[in-house]
Parts: C-alpha cells; sequence; structure tokens
C-alpha cells in the first residue's frame, strides 16, 4: 500500500487532481444548470459530490492507460520513478484501473441513464487514446497533432458534467455549454505544451519534448495561442450569459500577463524562465474555472439541496 500511495504522490497527487477537477466540475456543473434554467437560483445536491468523485476516477483511469503507453519509454528516461523501480508494477496499476472504471459505472448508474451515457462515451474515447486512435504511425511523427487528438477527451468530460447536474443527455445541451467545453480543451492544450517546453540546456536524450521538436519559442507561443482561443470562447460565452465587466477585464489581463510572461521567454530562455510557462498554464487552468464559477454564483446565488 506504501507504494501505491507513493506512486500516487509522485504521477497523481490527489491534492493537486482533486483541487484542479473539483474547480473544473464545479464550473462546468453551475453552468450547465444556469443554461438549463436561466434566472432561477443554482441548486447543488449530492449528485454534485458524485459526479466529481467519478471525474477524478476519470481522469486516474486515464493516468493509468498513459503508463501503459509510455512504460518502455519512461523506463529509460524517468529510471528513478516508483513504476520504473519495479515497486509498483504494470499488472497492479491496470487492477486499479479496472476498480476505478468499475466506481465510474456504478456512481453514473446511480446519477441516471444520460449520466451513464456520457460515462460509456468517456470509456469508449480512453480506449481511443489507448489505441492510439488506430493512427499511431501518424501521431507518432506529428507530437502536435497528437496532443490535439488525445485531448478531444477534454470536451466529453464537460459533456458528462452536463448530464450529471441537469439529467439530461449530453447531446442535449444549449449551445452555451458546447461552447464553454472548448475552454478546457484550450487550456488543457495549453498546460500540455508548457510541462513539454523547455531551455535548450534542460533537453534530455530520448525525452520528446515540443521544444525539442519545434523549438523552444515556436513552443511557447503555440502555448499562449491556445490560452488566448481559450479567452476569446470564454468572453464568448461570457457576453451570451450576460456577464459583468470586471470578467472581461479580468480574462483580458490574464491573457496580457501570460502573453508577457512568453515574451520574456522568448528573450531570455532560460530554465527559470521555462518553468514559469508551467506555472503561468496551470493558473490559467484554474482560473478560468474560478472565474466562471463566481460570476454565475454572483448573478444567480447558490444553495445545497
Amino acid at each position: 500500500m506504501k507504494h501505491f500511495w507513493a506512486y500516487l504522490q509522485e504521477r497523481f497527487p490527489l491534492h493537486a487532481n482533486g483541487a484542479l477537477i473539483l474547480s473544473y466540475f464545479a464550473a462546468n456543473y453551475l453552468l450547465a444548470r444556469g443554461a438549463i434554467w436561466s434566472g432561477a437560483r443554482l441548486e447543488v445536491s449530492w449528485r454534485f459530490l458524485a459526479g466529481s468523485l467519478a471525474l477524478l476516477l476519470m481522469f486516474f483511469h486515464l493516468r493509468v492507460i498513459d503508463e501503459h503507453k509510455d512504460y518502455t519509454r519512461d523506463l529509460m528516461v524517468y529510471p528513478q520513478r516508483v513504476l520504473s523501480r519495479g515497486l509498483i508494477t504494470l499488472r497492479q496499476l491496470r487492477r486499479l484501473g479496472f476498480i476505478a472504471i468499475a466506481l465510474e459505472l456504478a456512481l453514473s448508474f446511480s446519477l441516471g441513464w444520460p449520466a451513464f451515457a456520457a460515462c460509456l462515451a468517456i470509456l469508449l474515447g480512453s480506449w481511443l487514446v489507448y489505441k492510439e486512435f488506430y493512427l499511431g504511425d501518424l501521431l507518432g511523427r506529428h507530437l502536435l497533432l497528437s496532443a490535439a487528438v488525445h485531448l478531444l477527451l477534454m470536451p466529453l468530460y464537460c459533456l458528462y458534467v452536463f448530464a450529471v447536474a441537469t439529467g439530461r443527455y449530453p447531446w442535449t445541451a444549449p449551445a452555451v455549454v458546447w461552447w464553454y467545453a472548448w475552454v478546457s480543451y484550450g487550456v488543457g492544450f495549453a498546460y500540455e505544451l508548457a510541462r513539454k517546453t523547455r531551455a535548450p540546456q534542460d533537453e534530455r536524450p530520448g525525452l520528446i519534448t515540443y521544444s525539442s521538436v519545434i523549438g523552444p519559442v515556436p513552443s511557447a507561443v503555440a502555448m499562449l495561442v491556445a490560452l488566448v482561443f481559450s479567452g476569446l470562447i470564454s468572453l464568448w460565452v461570457a457576453g451570451i450569459l450576460n456577464f459583468g465587466l470586471w470578467y472581461h477585464v479580468v480574462v483580458a489581463g490574464l491573457l496580457i500577463a501570460v502573453a508577457l510572461g512568453v515574451a520574456h521567454f522568448s528573450w531570455h530562455t532560460t530554465t527559470q524562465t521555462a518553468a514559469r510557462l508551467q506555472v503561468y498554464a496551470g493558473l490559467a487552468l484554474f482560473a478560468f474555472d474560478w472565474l466562471l464559477a463566481a460570476e454565475l454564483i454572483r448573478l444567480h446565488g447558490l444553495a445545497w439541496v
């Protein structure tokens, strides 16, 4: 058990992932209810807790899938990791992944057929990720395309939250929910780029990064483009929902701050400025969701039922 906890701390820290998934779930949950019952007070129930736990398990089983996909390469590049040292095995992880999937299905079933159907769609998407969408050779040659395809799971997660929040099938979601689903896609893409963008002196043999493939500055600029993509969609959603001026100002300020950080990295490409890119993207992961949730609560109020 201690090796499992060591693995979680190293590859899936519950405090960080729990906080991120909770904010992500909350924002999409409140948006879904606000979009369906416009003008009504936002209500949170036991469905919120069950759905957020199911989503956490979904992210965990995706981590297990990634461990299987990348195992051979990680043995060479990260020999110090818990899994690489054999303290926990792929077989043990696989069992835990199946347990997580069983719990996801059970929780989703308790939330109704729409949530269960959305859960099945996510499991299908996870299978396609494991199989590299049956495009392994193509995706292996094009790193950015690979990330773009794998991150298509992010909008599916948003639609799952819609089903949990409303008890309605994902394909019935209003346009504003579909729009916001792509905010998480763009922010997820930005974070993926940021965590694999390094200064030239920090590149390691055998480790494939975006900066080693397309260059550090293009990689950082691509991260900024992904965040601007998310920011513009969030502002579009804000316009549809009649959000206050403060929301627009804060989102614009966030994008300007990240742009300045990317410019600094471009001029001074160092270990420190590369590390800050991940900080910027990580803050954006939380900020877009926090801002959305805060404005929805300000406009509609919130109650536990």
